[in-house]
């Protein structure tokens, strides 16, 4: 019994080197994986802008081609005004030319406001794809390190799964499915030790006559208060 007591407390302390091991891959991978979604996002952001950008140009282009036209109609409209002998026609022209300037005023307001924008994202630009730039640098090399580590985890995983596996091969049946069925119903560590007569996992006091069972480490001994598996230290 002592070496299935020796097994057992050597896989518990392989369960929780596990279990901060997987612990830590999945931070890693989660950090990785962050750094990805930040450039991402700037690349996006950056790709936007430029979409935005020639938006904004043919916006632009396409305005001031408007006002040319307006221009060109208002001229011609200025030439009619000698041809027209009638009060009635000359009103009518003078509708026309107002409401043409007033076409005119409005393009140009929007036409300003095109200008302004993209004389806004012209300097943008150069400074998101600077950041872009950069960011991506940085990821690659913090990836590089994160990468290491991960790789250097799953490493340590691998190795310490293979000597679970042996340890388990060696370790009492019916005393291993106990210590399972305790990790699903108590936190880890289900295998204790006894400090100053009281059970670390619960911080009940140990009857004397349990303490020495445990201390002979001739059976496997339970905590009768939280039915954790109890040993002792040094003994």
């Amino acid at each position: 019994m002592l070496k299935d007591l020796s097994l057992l407390i050597g896989l518990q302390e392989l369960d929780l080197k596990i279990e901060k091991n997987g612990i830590k891959e999945k931070k890693l991978s989660s950090q990785i994986e962050g750094e990805r979604k930040r450039v991402l996002e700037l690349e996006e952001n950056l790709l936007k802008k430029k979409e935005m950008l020639k938006h904004i140009q043919i916006e632009r282009r396409n305005k001031e081609r408007s006002i040319e036209e307006i221009d060109s109609l208002l001229a011609k409209h200025e030439e009619e005004k000698y041809k027209i002998k009638s009060n009635e026609e000359f009103a009518a022209l003078e509708k026309e030319i107002s409401q043409g300037e007033e076409e005119k005023n409005k393009a140009e307001d929007i036409l300003l406001e095109l200008m302004e924008r993209e004389e806004g994202l012209d300097e943008e630009l150069p400074v998101l794809e600077k950041e872009s730039k950069q960011a991506n640098k940085d990821c690659q090399e913090k990836e590089r390190i994160l990468r290491a580590d991960l790789d250097s985890t799953i490493e340590q995983l691998k190795h310490l799964e293979n000597n679970r596996k042996k340890n388990i091969s060696q370790l009492n049946s019916v005393l291993f499915q106990r210590y399972k069925q305790l990790q699903k119903t108590r936190e880890n560590p289900v295998v204790l030790s006894i400090s100053n007569g009281i059970c670390d996992g619960c911080n009940v006091k140990v009857p004397p006559s349990l303490v020495a069972r445990v201390r002979r480490r001739e059976e496997i001994v339970y905590c009768e208060n939280c039915t954790r598996i109890l040993y002792m230290n040094n003994s």
